[in-house]
């Protein structure tokens, strides 16, 4: 009897201590639109908040915590970077329990979170959103070191000359906190106060005035010590090579003061040029040059100085005040050749070049909170330009001898401007509704004198408006959103006014898991420059003219892509085609003109030609080897270009391929980047661009991170660009090299402080600037 009470009794304990092992707690975690949220936080805790169990939300925002004890209470807690946490209370638990789904809501000002132990992505109808692992951010010094660490899909990131653009060459706008970023800001940005990146790589209609193919906005948790500050410096060993900065932030209640300079420098001894020139008369005669290399000096130095002032009250509102002072100064941008031509003695060229700028800015920002999920924002930016620029061209018999010809002359330029913009924005619960509207108002007056003496006054503004709804239906997200803008140029009673109905399409479906498929669709106006409007004729050399053309008019482009994105933690891989098509763009015109003494000169300008198009396919793929240690991505595409000018047909296809490999450990940190050069074809001009190639090892202790690295560490001569033109008239191909730049050994510096009270600051939405000088040099 006693035996079977015994056994009985052990099979109660085990069934029931099976039981207790087999306890769990599932559910689901989405955003306030329904969608599933991946990686998200899940931590399980006794009431006294000793630690329990914890998890990751998986790609479909699914939860499970297993092996719970019976009859126990708990606190369930939701949590992720920039949204509101959530904790649900469990008491009692004696079976498997569903908790269903829980909303997390985005918090709109302070955008605290967590710390993040994994690299996650997290992919929306027009963003993907990234969050930073810490060995990512621990590695890092600076916004641009985070960014090449991150090895986002379609983007090349140079953390040494501080450029980010995609792997085909566009132009990649960086923000932080929604906020257009200086390079001083981005390389002051401290990694550990990144909460996550937003990569917006189909920028809708709120981006609808810019010419940028992707954006990345960094969301970044503000300084929350009273005071915090540091530097960086990256500085070659063997020549001139700076970029170097410095920052300090102080918080005083609901106020945040800050000041950064940033100063970048080159200073080089042998730049040189490999040139060689064909020009075709109407008489069936021809000249061939060729351009020895003769090296001359060129240096630059540019200063960046900002001052701004925050103040926040949160959820009610944010006043943001930024003041701008840049000035570059290149006092030898100079060229020498050698000039040999059949049947000629050699001469000596040399173009003497000099430019400086000021540029200060005043930019006034207020956002506004609003009940029932709404806010609006208004931005006004103040700007005024100053620029004085010189060139003086010569040729003579010897090397600094008296000048056989010379052709010279100066530019000073002034220009006012003011932009204005408002925006507001209101979430329901499955759309989201977005409208603006932004206006400028710009005076620019420039004073050439030498062989030209003449003024010219031009007058610009720009008008444009869009809404955009967002949402989901059923599978399919979608972004829709149509913008209108009006162009107006005035010169001397002379210009254009240019409307245009810009409307922007993009849908996302998930075709399988881990798989997503999309198709964007946009329309955009291009201006023409102001200095390409100016009615001024400059001669360069004997042979040589560049002619300005007021009777341009902007031009519109159509754009459309399709991409299959696809990812399992691991791997992360795209394919994608795109197709570019320009109607009337301003491209290149060569005319041959006789002069009264029976030469002839060869006039450069341009004008609205028929058409452009670009095809392209590109690949890229991303694999995580070891997680939080080893990361490689490969990128590769094609390019088809077609140029159809009124008197000229060029096509021209172009390969490019490159990667990157991140090494994470402990304290160390190796990054490298190779890729070959970016070819492309625009009217009748092939440009080359740089090559890409960097090695960097550096270490972080504490405060301080220190590294060295070589810029194309495989090159013995750094060809830093070149361009050939196919005109029937004038056909040329020219190399620039800088020595100095191959295999080139720099080091880098790093040191951060903080201290003292904590505050958090709003979040400025919007930046406008102007930089076009309209000079025509």
């Amino acid at each position: 009897m006693k035996k079977n009470l015994l056994c009985l009794l052990f099979i109660i304990c085990a069934v029931t201590s099976l039981y207790g092992q087999n306890i769990r707690i599932s559910g689901m975690v989405s955003d306030e639109k329904g969608e599933p949220m991946p990686s998200v936080n899940v931590a399980l805790r006794h009431i006294d908040s000793t630690f329990v169990a914890g998890c990751v939300t998986d790609s479909r925002g699914m939860f499970a915590l297993r092996q719970l004890e019976v009859g126990d209470s708990y606190l369930l807690q939701v949590s992720f970077m920039g949204c509101v946490p959530q904790t649900i209370r469990l008491d009692n638990v004696e079976k498997p329990m569903e908790v269903g789904t829980i909303v997390l809501v985005e918090d709109a000002v302070s955008l605290q979170g967590v710390t993040v132990t994994a690299s996650n992505v997290m992919k929306k109808v027009d963003r993907q959103i990234i969050l930073p692992s810490q060995r990512q951010v621990k590695a890092s010094s600076s916004g641009y070191e985070l960014l090449a660490h991150m090895q986002l899909p379609g983007l090349k990131v140079d953390g040494v000359q501080q450029k980010v653009s995609t792997v085909g060459g566009g132009a990649v706008q960086l923000r932080i906190n929604d906020i257009q970023a200086s390079v001083a800001q981005v390389q002051a940005l401290r990694p550990e106060m990144v909460l996550r990146v937003e990569y917006i790589d189909n920028p809708g209609v709120r981006y609808g005035d810019t010419d940028a193919e992707a954006v990345v906005n960094y969301v970044v948790k503000r300084p929350q010590a009273g005071v915090m500050g540091g530097f960086s410096a990256i500085n070659a060993v063997t020549t001139g090579f700076g970029n170097d900065n410095l920052y300090l932030r102080a918080n005083y209640k609901l106020s945040e003061f800050g000041l950064d300079y940033y100063i970048s420098y080159r200073d080089y001894d042998e730049r040189y040029v490999d040139e060689t020139q064909t020009f075709f008369f109407p008489d069936g005669g021809q000249r061939n040059r060729v351009f020895g290399k003769v090296p001359t000096a060129f240096n630059y130095v540019t200063h960046t100085i900002e001052a701004s002032y925050n103040l926040t009250k949160q959820d009610k509102y944010v006043f943001n005040a930024l003041f701008t002072e840049e000035i570059e100064d290149y006092p030898h941008n100079d060229m020498g050749e050698v000039i040999r031509e059949a049947g000629k003695p050699d001469l000596y060229s040399m173009t003497l070049a000099e430019n400086y700028s000021r540029i200060p800015s005043l930019d006034l920002y207020y956002r506004l909170f609003l009940p029932r999920n709404q806010h609006l924002t208004m931005n006004v930016v103040g700007t005024y330009l100053y620029s004085d620029y010189k060139r003086d061209y010569r040729e003579s018999g010897e090397m600094g001898g008296e000048p056989s010809s010379q052709y010279a002359y100066a530019t000073k330029g002034k220009r006012y401007s003011l932009i204005g913009e408002a925006g507001y924005r209101k979430d329901f619960s499955q759309v989201a509704l977005s409208a603006g509207l932004k206006y400028t108002q710009a005076y620019t007056s420039n004073r050439y004198t030498g062989a030209v003496d003449e003024a010219v006054n031009m007058h610009n503004s720009t008008l444009y408006g869009y809404v955009q709804l967002q949402g989901k239906w059923a599978k399919l997200k979608y972004a829709l959103g149509a913008g209108m803008s009006r162009e107006a140029f005035d010169r001397t009673g002379e210009g254009y006014t240019f409307y245009t109905f810009r409307p922007m399409l993009t849908v996302a479906y998930p075709v399988f898991k881990g798989a997503n498929l999309s198709y964007v669709f946009n329309t955009y106006p291009t201006l023409p420059s102001l200095s390409a409007l100016s009615d001024i004729r400059q001669q360069k050399t004997d042979l040589e003219v560049n002619r300005g053309n007021p009777g341009l008019t902007p031009y519109r482009s159509y754009n459309n892509r399709l991409r299959l994105s696809w990812g399992n933690g691991i791997v992360n891989a795209q394919l994608q085609g795109s197709y570019l098509h320009q109607k009337n763009p301003i491209m290149q015109q060569v005319a041959c003109v006789a002069q009264p003494d029976g030469s002839y000169l060869f006039e450069y300008s341009q004008d609205n030609q028929k058409r452009f198009s670009q095809l392209n396919g590109q690949c890229y793929v991303g694999v995580t080897v070891v997680p939080d240690l080893l990361s490689v991505s490969l990128y590769g595409g094609v390019n088809r270009f077609e140029s159809r000018g009124r008197e000229y047909a060029h096509d021209y296809t172009a390969w490019y391929a490159g990667g990157s490999v991140s090494l994470n450990y402990k304290g160390f940190t190796f990054y490298g980047e190779m890729g070959n050069r970016y070819r492309s074809l625009f009217g009748e001009t092939l440009n080359y661009g740089e090559e890409t190639g960097t090695m960097q090892c550096s270490y972080q202790w504490k405060d301080w991170n220190a590294g060295v690295g070589m810029l194309y560490p495989f090159s013995s001569t750094s060809r830093t660009g070149g361009y050939k033109l196919l005109n029937k008239l004038h056909q040329s191909k020219s190399w620039t090299y800088i020595d100095d730049n191959a295999r080139m050994l720099y080091f880098t510096l790093s040191w951060k402080f903080s201290s003292g009270r904590k505050h958090q600051a709003g979040d400025k939405t919007m930046n406008n600037a102007d930089r076009d000088t309209g000079i025509a040099m």
